[in-house]
């Protein structure tokens, strides 16, 4: 299990040279997205699927489109902080990251059915109502760091581990072993030219840095009739736009305490940097089909399914090892020239299927639920007309059904009115999708409230959401499992405004 979060969590390359076999990672990362939703259904939690008449129906179940009785425009900044809490080798160390984001915008167009005189305007079809609107679903944006004093092993064991059975001839150039070698960081055992260990010390000093921008967005065209004021049937179209940039350094310090005579750095400190940098980029297209049924006036029920993303995905990563020794009255730098790897494949994302219930309590309250069941193990990649890897396309299909699993979101939230002031709370929990994750690494609790005013054709509504999740990670991985586990628990405070008009 932690080698596999660890997994999630780095870009890396094989010695080879060649691009590495593990985009399942990524490929969860890129699966997991949010409904989109107005600041009035953010503070309820995001529980929505029953509701409709809102904005937010461009974006979750197009069936709620049908409820609107006039045409709408909206618009939904976001303020996002996010803090990553780190605990490293017995270390702590905090991180922040701030910015604004537009979240959603949209434009609803309510079309009446022109019926003939004296007919039952309640029954039938009663209207048709379009849309279009854009949608932030999931945002990758944090900064985190770690450290401390290893007592156990270096990166450079990793080193040794990646180079063992070449010799230094086979070295491919570029590659991260060779890079090691010639930084004079790993070693041949004696007597043989194919195992390695390394020339560092214990006690090193360790820090690891990392940047993540990002987001997946969607423009939907969204449309639905409203039969009977009873029943309402939607459907959408998405088009899916997503990009993703990380950028990190792992420093470390010791002594070269090589027993090679060979190895010139002997005795002298070092300070080694490896930076890495991954720049991907994606578009697909996906449907979703709804409905709303009200039994009663005030019971609603809903549905909605969500078709799977088919996405192209470009990805570009590149990685260098620098090394600086100090020491003996002189400095010695090996730096080394970026190497970079690009590959390129088609990804289908899980399908998905959304059930709730909501009840108007009152005339100035109610309560909604929502459920979602997502199958993360029927991700699928392809491969594309420029890349046919077909071993890596299959080692990463098996990696998905061996790893990943079914996961269940639920959320809740309730509104209460006072005359023009709405009053919100919700509360949401994204079930872990990874394969026996017993410390729910991978599970994900939100907190919201908000506040809302309507005032004839206009209104603002304001909400606060709280999303905590917790995993592990690691700067490299062994293969025993003695890296070092870095512990990170990551909170993302939202602020969102909605303001809309009527007309």
């Amino acid at each position: 299990m932690k080698k596999f979060l660890t997994v999630l969590l780095l870009a890396t390359v094989a010695s080879t040279g060649a691009t590495y076999a593990q985009y399942y990672g990524d490929a969860l990362r890129f699966s997991q997205t949010n409904y989109g939703s107005s600041a009035r259904f953010k503070g309820l939690g995001g529980a929505q699927i029953s509701l409709g008449g809102d904005i937010s129906s461009l974006g979750g179940n197009p069936a709620g489109l049908g409820m609107f009785t006039r045409s709408e425009f909206s618009i939904t900044p976001e303020w996002n902080g996010t803090t990553a809490n780190a605990r490293y080798l017995g270390t702590s160390t905090k991180d922040s990251k701030n910015q604004l984001n537009l979240n959603q915008a949209g434009i609803v167009w309510y079309n009446p059915i022109v019926k003939p005189k004296g007919a039952d305007l309640n029954k039938g079809a009663v209207s048709v109502v379009w849309g279009l609107g854009y949608n932030r679903n999931n945002d990758f944006s944090s900064n985190f760091s770690y450290g401390g004093k290893n007592a156990n092993n270096s990166i450079a064991d990793y080193y040794s581990e990646i180079a063992n059975g070449l010799t230094p001839n086979q070295f491919v150039a570029g590659s991260l072993e060779k890079m090691a070698y010639d930084n004079f960081l790993i070693d041949e055992l004696a007597a043989n030219n194919t195992l390695y260990q390394p020339a560092t010390s214990l006690n090193n000093d360790q820090r690891k840095y990392e940047t993540r921008e990002g987001s997946t967005s969607e423009l939907n065209f969204s449309g639905a009739v409203n039969l009977s004021n009873q029943l309402y049937l939607g459907a959408s179209i998405g088009l899916v736009n997503m990009r993703y940039n990380s950028n990190s350094e792992y420093l470390e310090s010791g002594t070269n305490i090589s027993t090679n005579p060979q190895n010139d750095m002997i005795g002298k400190n070092y300070t080694l940097s490896y930076r890495q940098n991954q720049v991907t980029d994606g578009s697909g297209i996906n449907g979703r089909l709804g409905l709303i049924f009200k039994p009663t006036s005030a019971v609603r029920l809903g549905a909605t399914v969500q078709t799977p993303t088919w996405m192209h995905i470009q990805d570009s990563y590149s990685e260098v090892l620098d090394t600086r020794y100090t020491g003996g009255g002189t400095n010695t730098n090996f730096t080394n020239n970026t190497q970079t790897y690009a590959f390129e494949y088609n990804l289908r994302t899980p399908f998905k299927g959304s059930v709730g219930a909501s009840a108007i309590l009152g005339g100035n309250a109610l309560i909604s639920a929502d459920v979602d069941y997502i199958d993360y193990s029927t991700m699928k990649f392809s491969a594309t007309s420029g890349f046919r890897d077909y071993t890596t396309i299959n080692q990463n299909n098996s990696d998905v059904k061996a790893n990943y699993t079914s996961a269940v979101n639920f959320r809740v939230g309730g509104e209460y009115k006072i005359d023009q002031i709405s009053v919100r709370a919700g509360f949401g929990l994204n079930g872990s999708p990874i394969k026996n994750d017993t410390d729910n690494d991978f599970q994900t609790k939100v907190y919201s409230g908000g506040l809302g005013y309507r005032h004839s054709n206009y209104y603002i509504d304001l909400a606060y959401q709280r999303a905590e999740t917790n995993y592990t990670t690691s700067p490299y991985t062994l293969a025993d499992l003695s890296e070092p586990v870095a512990n990170i628990k990551v909170a993302k405070n939202n602020l969102f405004l909605t303001v809309g008009v009527r007309f």
